[in-house]
Protein backbone atom coordinates (compact mmCIF):
# COMPACT_ATOMS: atom_id res chain seq x y z
CA UNK A 1 0.00 0.00 0.00
CA UNK A 2 1.18 3.15 -0.81
CA UNK A 3 0.90 6.38 1.74
CA UNK A 4 2.37 10.01 1.14
CA UNK A 5 3.40 12.08 3.79
CA UNK A 6 3.99 15.88 3.24
CA UNK A 7 4.40 19.31 5.29
CA UNK A 8 7.60 17.38 6.95
CA UNK A 9 10.66 19.40 8.26
CA UNK A 10 13.89 19.35 7.05
CA UNK A 11 16.43 17.12 8.49
CA UNK A 12 14.04 14.56 9.41
CA UNK A 13 12.86 11.17 8.58
CA UNK A 14 9.91 12.01 7.17
CA UNK A 15 11.75 13.93 4.21
CA UNK A 16 13.87 11.56 3.39
CA UNK A 17 11.52 8.71 3.58
CA UNK A 18 9.63 7.37 0.38
CA UNK A 19 5.99 6.88 0.26
CA UNK A 20 6.33 3.60 -1.86
CA UNK A 21 6.13 0.80 0.56
CA UNK A 22 4.71 -2.47 0.78
CA UNK A 23 2.53 -2.87 3.76
CA UNK A 24 0.21 -6.14 4.40
CA UNK A 25 -1.85 -7.04 7.35
CA UNK A 26 -0.96 -9.19 10.18
CA UNK A 27 -3.74 -11.83 9.52
CA UNK A 28 -3.16 -12.58 5.35
CA UNK A 29 -1.75 -15.70 4.52
CA UNK A 30 1.99 -16.31 3.06
CA UNK A 31 0.73 -17.44 -0.23
CA UNK A 32 -2.16 -14.29 -0.92
CA UNK A 33 0.71 -12.13 0.68
CA UNK A 34 2.87 -12.78 -2.17
CA UNK A 35 0.86 -12.43 -4.75
CA UNK A 36 -0.12 -8.54 -2.78
CA UNK A 37 3.78 -8.25 -3.52
CA UNK A 38 3.68 -8.90 -6.91
CA UNK A 39 0.66 -6.11 -7.23
CA UNK A 40 1.99 -3.58 -5.21
CA UNK A 41 5.64 -4.49 -4.99
CA UNK A 42 6.57 -2.96 -8.64
CA UNK A 43 6.08 0.54 -7.55
CA UNK A 44 7.77 0.09 -4.48
CA UNK A 45 11.22 1.29 -3.61
CA UNK A 46 11.55 -0.71 -0.55
CA UNK A 47 10.35 -4.40 -1.63
CA UNK A 48 13.50 -6.22 0.33
CA UNK A 49 11.65 -5.97 3.50
CA UNK A 50 7.49 -5.97 4.43
CA UNK A 51 6.11 -4.28 6.73
CA UNK A 52 3.21 -6.04 9.16
CA UNK A 53 0.37 -3.87 10.48
CA UNK A 54 -3.05 -4.00 11.98
CA UNK A 55 -6.42 -3.16 11.04
CA UNK A 56 -5.51 0.22 12.46
CA UNK A 57 -2.78 0.89 10.33
CA UNK A 58 -0.11 0.33 13.83
CA UNK A 59 3.27 -1.14 12.88
CA UNK A 60 3.45 -4.54 14.59
CA UNK A 61 6.54 -5.95 12.66
CA UNK A 62 8.23 -6.54 9.73
CA UNK A 63 9.19 -9.20 7.43
CA UNK A 64 12.21 -10.27 5.42
CA UNK A 65 10.76 -11.18 1.44
CA UNK A 66 13.17 -14.68 2.03
CA UNK A 67 11.00 -15.50 4.72
CA UNK A 68 7.99 -14.71 3.37
CA UNK A 69 8.87 -16.72 0.22
CA UNK A 70 10.26 -20.15 1.98
CA UNK A 71 6.81 -20.02 4.46
CA UNK A 72 4.34 -22.37 4.24
CA UNK A 73 1.05 -21.06 2.35
CA UNK A 74 -1.54 -20.95 4.93
CA UNK A 75 0.90 -19.54 7.76
CA UNK A 76 0.04 -15.86 8.60
CA UNK A 77 1.98 -12.93 8.19
CA UNK A 78 1.70 -12.73 12.30
CA UNK A 79 3.19 -15.93 12.72
CA UNK A 80 5.86 -15.47 10.71
CA UNK A 81 7.30 -11.61 11.09
CA UNK A 82 9.95 -9.98 13.82
CA UNK A 83 8.41 -8.02 16.81
CA UNK A 84 11.77 -6.50 17.50
CA UNK A 85 12.59 -4.07 15.09
CA UNK A 86 13.52 -0.50 14.54
CA UNK A 87 11.67 2.31 13.88
CA UNK A 88 11.81 6.19 13.65
CA UNK A 89 9.43 8.79 13.82
CA UNK A 90 8.57 11.34 10.92
CA UNK A 91 10.02 14.38 13.24
CA UNK A 92 13.52 12.34 14.14
CA UNK A 93 16.49 13.57 12.89
CA UNK A 94 17.66 12.11 9.63
CA UNK A 95 20.95 11.30 11.50
CA UNK A 96 19.19 9.02 14.05
CA UNK A 97 17.77 7.12 11.17
CA UNK A 98 21.18 7.04 9.11
CA UNK A 99 23.02 5.93 12.59
CA UNK A 100 20.35 3.00 13.02
CA UNK A 101 20.98 1.83 9.28
CA UNK A 102 24.58 1.97 9.18
CA UNK A 103 24.60 0.12 13.26
CA UNK A 104 22.49 -2.36 12.35
CA UNK A 105 23.07 -3.36 8.96
CA UNK A 106 19.30 -2.70 8.45
CA UNK A 107 17.95 -2.38 4.29
CA UNK A 108 15.18 -0.58 4.87
CA UNK A 109 13.55 1.44 8.03
CA UNK A 110 10.12 1.91 8.82
CA UNK A 111 8.82 5.27 9.53
CA UNK A 112 5.82 5.88 11.62
CA UNK A 113 3.80 8.62 13.10
CA UNK A 114 3.53 10.05 16.92
CA UNK A 115 0.71 7.41 16.99
CA UNK A 116 2.65 4.36 15.78
CA UNK A 117 0.63 4.31 12.22
CA UNK A 118 3.06 3.66 9.41
CA UNK A 119 3.94 6.37 7.12
CA UNK A 120 7.00 5.38 4.91
CA UNK A 121 10.17 3.69 4.64
CA UNK A 122 13.57 4.68 4.94
CA UNK A 123 15.86 2.80 2.09
CA UNK A 124 19.80 2.61 1.82
CA UNK A 125 19.61 4.85 -0.65
CA UNK A 126 18.40 7.59 1.30
CA UNK A 127 20.71 7.17 3.87
CA UNK A 128 24.10 7.20 1.77
CA UNK A 129 22.49 10.95 0.80
CA UNK A 130 22.10 11.63 4.61
CA UNK A 131 25.67 9.90 5.68
CA UNK A 132 27.65 12.07 2.83
CA UNK A 133 25.72 15.28 3.90
CA UNK A 134 25.94 14.85 7.55
CA UNK A 135 29.67 13.47 7.06
CA UNK A 136 30.14 16.70 4.68
CA UNK A 137 29.18 19.27 7.45
CA UNK A 138 31.14 17.38 10.18
CA UNK A 139 34.38 17.71 8.17
CA UNK A 140 33.42 21.30 7.46
CA UNK A 141 33.07 22.20 11.11
CA UNK A 142 36.37 20.40 12.06
CA UNK A 143 38.05 22.44 9.43
CA UNK A 144 36.33 25.98 11.36
CA UNK A 145 34.20 26.37 8.70
CA UNK A 146 30.23 27.14 8.80
CA UNK A 147 28.60 24.42 6.56
CA UNK A 148 27.67 25.20 3.75
CA UNK A 149 24.81 23.55 1.50
CA UNK A 150 26.14 24.27 -1.78
CA UNK A 151 28.45 22.02 -3.76
CA UNK A 152 31.92 23.48 -4.10
CA UNK A 153 31.79 24.02 -7.38
CA UNK A 154 28.33 25.59 -7.57
CA UNK A 155 29.84 27.96 -4.94
CA UNK A 156 30.43 31.54 -5.39
CA UNK A 157 33.75 33.05 -3.90
CA UNK A 158 31.71 35.68 -1.99
CA UNK A 159 30.14 32.51 -0.70
CA UNK A 160 32.97 30.79 0.08
CA UNK A 161 34.43 34.16 2.32
CA UNK A 162 31.79 34.17 3.91
CA UNK A 163 31.38 30.81 5.39
CA UNK A 164 35.05 31.42 6.68
CA UNK A 165 35.19 34.70 7.79
CA UNK A 166 33.12 34.33 11.36
CA UNK A 167 35.08 31.44 12.57
CA UNK A 168 38.76 32.61 11.22
CA UNK A 169 37.70 35.92 13.12
CA UNK A 170 36.70 33.65 16.67
CA UNK A 171 40.27 32.01 15.94
CA UNK A 172 42.42 35.39 15.36
CA UNK A 173 40.80 36.48 18.36
CA UNK A 174 41.70 33.57 20.67
CA UNK A 175 45.18 33.32 18.60
CA UNK A 176 45.83 37.09 20.57
CA UNK A 177 46.16 35.07 23.80
CA UNK A 178 49.00 33.63 22.69
CA UNK A 179 50.48 36.81 22.13
CA UNK A 180 49.44 38.14 25.54
CA UNK A 181 50.53 35.31 27.10
CA UNK A 182 54.06 35.89 25.87
CA UNK A 183 54.58 39.25 26.49
CA UNK A 184 53.13 39.06 30.01
CA UNK A 185 56.56 36.86 30.18
CA UNK A 186 58.52 39.10 28.24
CA UNK A 187 60.22 39.96 31.57
CA UNK A 188 60.96 35.90 31.93
CA UNK A 189 62.14 35.44 28.30
CA UNK A 190 64.73 38.43 28.98
CA UNK A 191 66.38 37.58 32.16
CA UNK A 192 66.08 33.51 32.25
CA UNK A 193 69.31 31.91 30.89
CA UNK A 194 66.55 29.88 29.02
CA UNK A 195 64.67 32.42 27.22
CA UNK A 196 66.29 32.02 23.90
CA UNK A 197 65.61 27.96 24.64
CA UNK A 198 62.21 28.88 25.53
CA UNK A 199 61.71 30.54 22.42
CA UNK A 200 63.25 28.44 20.05
CA UNK A 201 61.09 25.50 21.38
CA UNK A 202 57.80 27.40 21.18
CA UNK A 203 56.51 26.40 17.78
CA UNK A 204 57.65 22.48 18.45
CA UNK A 205 55.58 22.99 21.60
CA UNK A 206 53.14 23.94 19.96
CA UNK A 207 52.53 21.72 17.12
CA UNK A 208 53.13 18.56 19.30
CA UNK A 209 49.90 19.53 21.56
CA UNK A 210 48.09 20.72 18.34
CA UNK A 211 48.30 17.10 16.66
CA UNK A 212 47.77 15.35 20.07
CA UNK A 213 44.84 16.63 20.99
CA UNK A 214 43.35 16.70 16.77
CA UNK A 215 43.99 12.70 17.28
CA UNK A 216 42.21 12.62 20.58
CA UNK A 217 39.01 14.10 19.56
CA UNK A 218 39.10 13.24 16.22
CA UNK A 219 38.62 9.46 17.86
CA UNK A 220 36.18 10.74 20.10
CA UNK A 221 34.14 12.92 17.67
CA UNK A 222 33.69 9.57 15.53
CA UNK A 223 32.94 7.13 18.33
CA UNK A 224 30.39 10.15 19.31
CA UNK A 225 28.81 9.88 15.55
CA UNK A 226 28.68 5.96 15.80
CA UNK A 227 27.29 5.66 19.12
CA UNK A 228 30.27 3.77 20.30
CA UNK A 229 30.68 6.60 23.67
CA UNK A 230 27.97 8.86 24.73
CA UNK A 231 28.70 11.08 27.90
CA UNK A 232 27.94 9.27 30.34
CA UNK A 233 31.23 6.96 29.24
CA UNK A 234 33.32 10.05 29.66
CA UNK A 235 35.22 8.61 32.22
CA UNK A 236 35.81 5.51 30.68
CA UNK A 237 36.90 7.06 27.33
CA UNK A 238 39.75 9.93 29.53
CA UNK A 239 41.06 7.19 31.44
CA UNK A 240 42.03 5.35 28.51
CA UNK A 241 43.09 8.98 26.53
CA UNK A 242 45.13 9.84 29.33
CA UNK A 243 47.02 6.16 29.59
CA UNK A 244 47.85 6.76 26.09
CA UNK A 245 48.96 9.91 26.41
CA UNK A 246 51.38 8.92 29.10
CA UNK A 247 52.64 6.53 26.39
CA UNK A 248 52.53 8.95 24.06
CA UNK A 249 54.32 11.86 25.88
CA UNK A 250 57.08 9.34 27.61
CA UNK A 251 58.02 8.53 24.39
CA UNK A 252 57.96 12.23 22.52
CA UNK A 253 59.70 13.88 25.55
CA UNK A 254 62.20 10.97 25.45
CA UNK A 255 63.03 11.69 21.74
CA UNK A 256 63.05 15.38 22.66
CA UNK A 257 65.71 15.45 25.15
CA UNK A 258 67.83 13.16 22.96
CA UNK A 259 67.36 15.45 20.14
CA UNK A 260 68.64 18.88 22.27
CA UNK A 261 71.36 17.47 24.23
CA UNK A 262 72.81 15.22 21.24
CA UNK A 263 71.91 17.38 17.99
CA UNK A 264 71.17 20.83 19.13
CA UNK A 265 73.82 20.83 22.06
CA UNK A 266 71.55 22.20 24.83
CA UNK A 267 72.26 21.55 28.66
CA UNK A 268 70.75 18.69 30.52
CA UNK A 269 68.57 21.31 32.45
CA UNK A 270 67.58 22.57 29.22
CA UNK A 271 66.63 19.33 27.31
CA UNK A 272 64.56 18.33 30.69
CA UNK A 273 62.61 21.30 30.84
CA UNK A 274 61.82 21.35 27.71
CA UNK A 275 61.16 17.89 27.56
CA UNK A 276 59.04 17.73 30.32
CA UNK A 277 56.43 20.56 29.45
CA UNK A 278 56.12 18.41 25.95
CA UNK A 279 54.99 15.55 28.15
CA UNK A 280 52.35 17.73 30.39
CA UNK A 281 51.24 19.29 26.76
CA UNK A 282 50.53 16.31 25.73
CA UNK A 283 48.56 14.96 28.45
CA UNK A 284 47.06 18.44 28.90
CA UNK A 285 45.69 18.64 25.05
CA UNK A 286 44.79 14.32 25.22
CA UNK A 287 42.16 15.28 28.03
CA UNK A 288 41.28 18.27 26.32
CA UNK A 289 40.25 16.40 23.07
CA UNK A 290 38.04 13.93 25.08
CA UNK A 291 36.63 16.03 27.20
CA UNK A 292 35.28 19.13 25.03
CA UNK A 293 33.44 17.19 22.40
CA UNK A 294 31.80 14.93 25.38
CA UNK A 295 30.96 18.08 26.38
CA UNK A 296 29.41 19.30 23.26
CA UNK A 297 27.50 16.50 23.26
CA UNK A 298 26.11 16.87 26.41
CA UNK A 299 25.31 20.40 25.80
CA UNK A 300 23.99 19.06 22.54
CA UNK A 301 25.92 20.98 19.99
CA UNK A 302 27.86 19.16 17.30
CA UNK A 303 31.30 17.35 19.13
CA UNK A 304 32.66 18.63 15.67
CA UNK A 305 32.69 22.04 16.97
CA UNK A 306 35.47 21.38 19.29
CA UNK A 307 37.92 20.07 17.26
CA UNK A 308 40.28 21.10 14.68
CA UNK A 309 41.68 24.70 14.57
CA UNK A 310 39.70 25.57 18.05
CA UNK A 311 40.92 23.03 19.94
CA UNK A 312 44.56 23.67 18.94
CA UNK A 313 44.31 27.52 19.43
CA UNK A 314 43.06 26.18 23.29
CA UNK A 315 46.27 23.93 23.27
CA UNK A 316 48.61 26.29 21.95
CA UNK A 317 47.59 28.62 24.94
CA UNK A 318 48.21 25.86 27.50
CA UNK A 319 51.20 24.88 26.36
CA UNK A 320 52.85 27.92 26.55
CA UNK A 321 51.26 28.42 30.07
CA UNK A 322 52.84 25.04 30.82
CA UNK A 323 56.13 26.49 29.83
CA UNK A 324 56.13 29.36 30.99
CA UNK A 325 55.59 28.09 34.53
CA UNK A 326 58.23 25.00 34.09
CA UNK A 327 60.80 27.83 33.39
CA UNK A 328 59.74 29.76 36.24
CA UNK A 329 59.76 26.86 38.87
CA UNK A 330 63.02 25.71 37.64
CA UNK A 331 64.18 29.75 37.52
Amino acid sequence: MIETMENVLENTAGAIMTPEFVRLRANMRADDAIRAVRVSGLDSDAIYTIFVTGADGRLLGTLEMRTLLAARDNATLESLMDTAFYAVKTGDDQQEAAMLVRKYDLISLPVTDESGRLVGAIGVNNIVDVIEEEDTEDFERMAALVPNEDDYAASSVWTLALHRLPWLLILMASSVLCAWLIQSYEALLLASAMGGVMVSNMPMLMDTGGNAGSQSSTLIIRALALDELAPRDTGVALGKELLTSLICGLGLGAVNFLRMVLISGNTALEAAAISLAVFLTVVAANALGTLLPMLARLLRLDPALMAGPLLTTVVDVLSLMILFELVTMIA
